[in-house]
Formats: C-alpha cells, structure tokens, sequence
C-alpha cells in the first residue's frame, strides 16, 4: 500500500490531513498559505539581536551565550549543530575575513559585538592579550596547582629562614626543584612573602 504525498509541489512529506504533510498543514494554519515564509538573512538575525550603543560603547548580544558569555547563533541556513560566535558573526558582516583566526575583544567584554572592539590574530596573540591583561589563570587558579599563595608565601619566608629544600618539599607534598623554583622566583612570582604573616 503506498503512501500518498503531500499535495504541495516539490514536497515528499507523506499525506497527513487536508492534503499536506504536517508541515505544509501546520504553516498554513499559521499563515494562511503553504508558500514557505521569507527567510530572514543573517545580518537581519544578527543586528535584531544587538543592542547598539554609541561607537566607542559596547554593543551587547542579547540572545543566547555560551558558558563563557560569548553570544552564539545558528549558521545560515542550519537549524541544528554547533553554533557560530556573535562576535566572529559581526566582524564577517563588517567584511572582515575570519577563517582560520581568532576574533579578539580590546574591551575585555565576551558579549560585545561592536565591530570597533574587535580584530583578529592568531591563537598565540589571543593568548598574549590574556596574560597582559591579567586573565591568564596563574597560581591557585591553574588547574595543576597543588599550593595556594598562602603556602608558597609562607615556603619562602621558612626557607629563608634556614629551613632546608628536602624538608620542604616532604611537607607540602612536592619535589625540592619545585621549592627551588619557588624560592629563586622561577615561579610564583605574583606572590610576595609579606602574603604569609
């Protein structure tokens, strides 16, 4: 037994009431008509998600973000998959060639889609504006620390105090070229010793 298609042209969805696949039936309910609604561009779905300000402002995206606050959308022409980032979005509009570089914030501001705040660079030069910046995760906040400031402060003030490496090193669960390092300064330099009275 087959089934009958939707009595819409160019349309292979299967019959499911008055002639029409779900869609055609639902989209005339909607409109009035079968005829596919106009699409929206990519700049129209953009720019109405903007908030704009001044020039020298920061122009927020007020739709969706990802967990780091950077504003997302659908590519054109998907409605499924990985998102693009806003900011990469308002540069292309601006006529800039994205491909293959990362879009940089001078405003530090991760949902700022203001064409004027952003450029391009590579991986390397987004890395260098973060550490220049102080947004590098450094001591405590790396990932791979096993001290605070706190105990690398005090490190200092016990091995300038005659305390020995080897000592050292057993108690905060460490190797001594770790102590050495933190001792001469190689690492850790953020921290002062005045941080351990």
């Amino acid at each position: 037994m087959s089934t009958r298609a939707c009595s819409v042209a160019r349309c292979d969805r299967p019959h499911r009431r008055n002639g029409l696949c779900d869609m055609h039936d639902q989209r005339m309910k909607r409109t009035g008509t079968t005829d596919d609604p106009a699409r929206k561009t990519l700049a129209d779905r953009f720019w109405e998600k903007v908030d704009r300000g001044g020039p020298d402002d920061c122009w927020e995206w007020t739709a969706a973000v990802n967990e780091h606050g950077y504003g997302v959308m659908r590519p054109e022409g998907r409605r499924t998959g990985p998102g693009i980032k806003a900011h990469r979005v308002s540069l292309m509009l601006a006529g800039v060639d994205v491909d293959s570089l990362v879009v940089r914030h001078s405003c530090d501001n991760p949902p700022c889609v203001n064409p004027a705040h952003l450029s391009t660079g590579t991986k390397a030069d987004n890395s260098a504006d973060m550490v220049a910046r102080g947004r590098s995760p450094r001591g405590s906040r790396s990932g791979a620390s096993k001290l605070t400031e706190r105990q690398v402060a005090e490190i200092r003030v016990r091995q300038a105090a005659g305390e020995l490496h080897r000592v050292l090193a057993a108690e905060y669960g460490i190797s001594r070229v770790t102590i050495t390092n933190i001792v001469t300064g190689k690492t850790w330099r953020h921290v002062t010793t005045t941080k351990a009275a």
